[in-house]
């Protein structure tokens, strides 16, 4: 059910994204890989160690930040992805 949760978020974060506007290249690289990462931990048929955990964790909250005065909706999509991996225990 959790990943199912974390699907779903992930889904309208994507949605959010493509209807931002222009967003700056790089930042929308930093966050296209960070999703990828996500979406690679996901598949996995086990939960990441604590060493692959926190860094993709703190990438997010730093691509919050990034976004947070040019795209605030995205900010909160974001932060949705956050809370439902910690939900997750990732």
């Amino acid at each position: 059910m959790k990943r199912e949760a974390l699907r779903d978020t992930l889904a309208r974060l994507h949605a959010e994204l493509e209807g931002a506007g222009p967003v700056d290249a790089a930042l929308r690289s930093d966050l296209e890989r960070a999703l990828a990462d996500i979406r690679a931990v996901m598949e996995r048929e086990q939960a990441p160690g604590p060493a692959e955990v926190h860094p993709l964790g703190e990438r997010l909250e730093e691509l919050a930040l990034r976004f947070e005065q040019s795209h605030p909706v995205l900010t909160q999509a974001i932060g949705g992805v956050v809370r439902a991996l910690g939900a997750m225990g990732i």
